[in-house]
């Protein structure tokens, strides 16, 4: 579905991401894990094309999204992010917030269906972001990424600042929605508990460069670089998790 070869991104003397190549098969989740400062969110602007490469492709069902305009984009991806304040105009009502992206390409209003679809009452349509928690503005931009009905939902770290258990919530939503509208993620963390419970497969990011991939549980139990092992021991001893068989496609790019 998604094929990205050979990507690189340079910033004067900064290479943040290096030659980044990976496949992205329908239907499945790819965990994209890695340190602070390691390139995945650059990498996640490259994908939306919010920044343009220095060099490589990116393939979408075979064509290059660079010939694509942004509106034609934005019907196939959608991205949501790490902090959904941010993310949201703070002097839109959730109701037109949700709504824009129908307007704009003309669209029936499916307003109410995307909140019921992320279990928010349908009455908070008049209300302002600064009304809500975290996790419920995080429910918002999920309602909005969902609007135009995309095929791949770029998730970048979408729990990294909510509490455990309203984290644990949102990464519940995004399985069911998933499973409900047919949807392909990537699914970007650092933390590598949190990616072993979603994923079909997990690509390990260091330096700008994908250093290792693997299923998750041949991740866990046999990491080979260095970076896959720090980041397997900085989970801590208590934490538990729980995945569901899934299974990963071949990587196609050469």
């Amino acid at each position: 579905m998604l094929d990205v070869c050979h990507l690189t991104k340079k910033f004067k003397k900064l290479t943040a991401v290096d030659s980044v190549s990976f496949t992205l098969h329908k239907g499945k989740v790819l965990g994209l894990v890695g340190g602070s400062g390691c390139g995945k969110s650059t990498l996640a602007r490259l994908l939306m094309r919010l920044i343009e490469p220095t060099s490589g492709q990116i393939l979408l069902d075979g064509k290059e999204i660079a010939d694509a305009s942004p509106k034609q984009l934005s019907r196939e991806m959608q991205m949501i992010f790490q902090d959904p304040f941010s993310s949201l105009n703070p002097r839109m009502t959730v109701g037109d917030l949700i709504g824009e992206p129908l307007q704009i390409h003309d669209l029936p209003d499916q307003t109410d269906e995307l909140l019921d679809a992320v279990a928010l009452p349908r009455s908070v349509k008049m209300r302002y972001p600064h009304e809500f928690s975290g996790g419920q503005r995080q429910r918002i931009g999920i309602a909005r990424a969902l609007a135009l009905k995309p095929k791949i939902l770029i998730c970048d770290e979408p729990i990294s600042s909510l509490d455990v258990s309203t984290g644990a919530q949102i990464l519940q939503l995004l399985l069911t929605l998933k499973k409900e509208f047919g949807l392909t993620y990537l699914f970007i963390a650092h933390d590598l508990a949190v990616v072993y419970q979603v994923s079909d497969q997990i690509a390990v990011m260091s330096q700008g460069r994908i250093v290792e991939r693997a299923s998750p549980t041949e991740l866990f139990s046999n990491p080979q670089h260095l970076e896959t092992k720090r980041l397997l021991a900085a989970i801590p001893k208590f934490k538990r998790w729980e995945r569901h068989p899934q299974h990963s496609g071949s990587h196609r790019c050469h």
